[in-house]
């Protein structure tokens, strides 16, 4: 699946494996911004809404919160509109995608610490052909 089209998805990180790699966002049913993470292993996943604007960039919303990066973490923010555009790029060679900005930042795992914060960061890529992303760097998004 190379070209993305607005819907419903699920999105996994291909680092996250033994942590059940499904990512989400805090529920504390107060409005104030949540963390957006990778969930714990068995939680269901959370159901994400792509939308692909005239532009070619992509709005994800998780639970009709909008995304936007704060002090380099991702955040879901119920009171600040629609959030972030987002650029998706597929990788045929990884079969999966890059989330980033304009700017070059984009998300980022981080394996190594259970339930640990989406990052928003420089995307490093080895400079090859084709490039060679970090699983850490790496989405898969499944249709729902």
């Amino acid at each position: 699946m190379a070209q993305l089209s607005s819907g419903s998805y699920i999105i996994k990180s291909t680092a996250l494996a033994g942590q059940g790699n499904f990512i989400g966002r805090d529920e504390d049913g107060s409005f104030a911004p949540k963390k957006v993470f990778g969930l714990p292993y068995g939680v269901e996943a959370p159901v994400w809404d792509l939308q692909v604007l005239p532009s070619g960039s992509i709005r994800l919303k998780i639970g009709g919160a909008g995304l936007n990066e704060r002090n380099g973490r991702l955040w879901a923010l119920l009171m600040d509109g629609d959030g972030e555009e987002w650029i998706i790029a597929y990788h045929k060679y990884h079969d999966a995608y890059t989330i980033q900005r304009v700017d070059g930042t984009g998300w980022v795992s981080v394996p190594t610490v259970p339930c640990a914060q989406i990052e928003i960061r420089p995307l490093v890529f080895a400079p090859s052909d084709p490039p060679y992303f970090p699983a850490n760097e790496l989405w898969k998004f499944i249709r729902v």
